[in-house]
């Protein structure tokens, strides 16, 4: 019951995302998903025969509830940016789309819960992160926000791990979260050189660069 609450949390936490104009708001919604996922990883890896998932919550409550927010906050305070203003897909559109998603995905994994209910849960969340994830870098201007949508679609990757194999090797989900980290650093690099070039955050404005 308690890892299906945290689970459930993770979901409204997607939706917050999706919901929020603020992107202080934004990132904290998405560190707090990573902590509910964290803990029900954490859950899952004081059951027996499933201790090689507890360093595996561990290292993904401290980096992706963690470390990644803080440096997403950093980079907020550098181009002094607080808010999306308008995105591509309005915020109404844009939860009732997600609202879709949502029940697309559970629809499509139903059969699966007739002969394993965890899983069903875990890969219909997975889904639904996932497709979420993707529907926020579709439907936001923010370099930052598409930062955000990714690194939810990597959370969807996460839970399937756990919901299908119990959990990648330790090295493994280690590696992958190295991996996460720089590829976070180079996107906020990344955003550093549009604000200067552009003044602004806006990926609209790199078509500017066709030709």
């Amino acid at each position: 019951m308690t890892m299906t609450f945290l689970l459930a949390l993770s979901l409204v936490s997607a939706f917050g995302i999706l919901a929020f104009r603020s992107l202080h708001l934004v990132v904290r919604a998405y560190a707090a998903q990573s902590i509910f996922l964290g803990l029900a990883a954490l859950l899952l890896g004081m059951s027996p025969g499933h201790g090689h998932v507890l360093g595996v919550a561990v290292s993904a409550i401290l980096i992706k509830g963690f470390v990644i927010p803080w440096y997403l906050f950093q980079v907020m305070e550098e181009v002094r940016i607080q808010r999306e203003a308008e995105p591509f897909i309005s915020y109404p559109l844009s939860m009732i789309g997600a609202v879709g998603l949502a029940l697309l995905s559970y629809a499509v994994v139903e059969p699966i819960a007739v002969h394993d209910p965890f899983a069903a849960r875990g890969f219909a969340l997975a889904l639904t992160l996932m497709q979420l994830g993707l529907w926020l870098m579709v439907g936001r201007q923010k370099a930052l926000m598409q930062v955000v949508g990714l690194l939810v679609v990597e959370n969807g990757l996460f839970v399937a791990a756990l919901a299908t194999s119990f959990g990648m090797p330790m090295v493994v989900e280690l590696g992958l979260a190295f991996d996460l980290l720089v590829a976070v650093v180079v996107v906020g690099l990344l955003i550093f050189r549009i604000q200067s070039t552009f003044s602004s955050i806006n990926t609209e404005r790199l078509s500017r660069l066709r030709g």
